[in-house]
């Protein structure tokens, strides 16, 4: 793993770190839609995933929607952020094991974050920043992830 976020270029990112979501997903567009492919037993689907993570064993889902939570790049004045919105999704969205509220705004992500798509912490991403070289210590990555602290007070308002 550390080979790989050694060759990752400045920007954000959700790195996968649960059994159905390994890998790694640029955070370079403006919205990044997560979920799971429709199982054999379902019709397609009326919204697609631009990231899907396969929890469908047995071919029944466990814990992630089709279209289950959406990561909004936002600019301003603040400069990049991104913002985890909960789709309405069966089993719930969460942010270091805090639910995210489906008819809320969001919430803001910040370097460390844990994702998870549904309770169990088995679908999980972390949000990674890697700045551009010469900003900051050392030019590049923020904290290391396993070091971050819960925030609690990041709703979108």
């Amino acid at each position: 793993m550390r080979a790989a976020l050694e060759r990752l270029g400045p920007g954000e990112y959700l790195l996968g770190t649960g059994p159905a979501t390994a890998g790694i997903v640029p955070l370079d567009t403006k919205n990044v839609v997560l979920g799971r492919p429709p199982t054999v037993l379902e019709g397609p689907p009326r919204d697609r995933a631009d990231c899907c993570a396969v929890d469908t064993l047995y071919f029944v889902p466990r814990e992630i929607s089709r279209t289950h939570a959406k990561v909004v790049r936002q600019t301003g004045s603040f400069g990049v952020r991104h913002v985890l919105i909960d789709l309405n999704s069966t089993c719930g969205t969460f942010v270091n094991e805090m639910p995210v509220d489906p008819h809320g705004t969001g919430v803001i992500l910040g370097h460390g974050d844990i994702v998870s798509l549904g309770p169990s912490q088995t679908s999980t991403y972390v949000y990674y920043k890697v700045r551009p070289a010469g900003f900051g210590h050392r030019g590049a990555k923020e904290s290391h992830p396993s070091r971050a602290r819960p925030r609690w007070s990041r709703q979108v308002g």
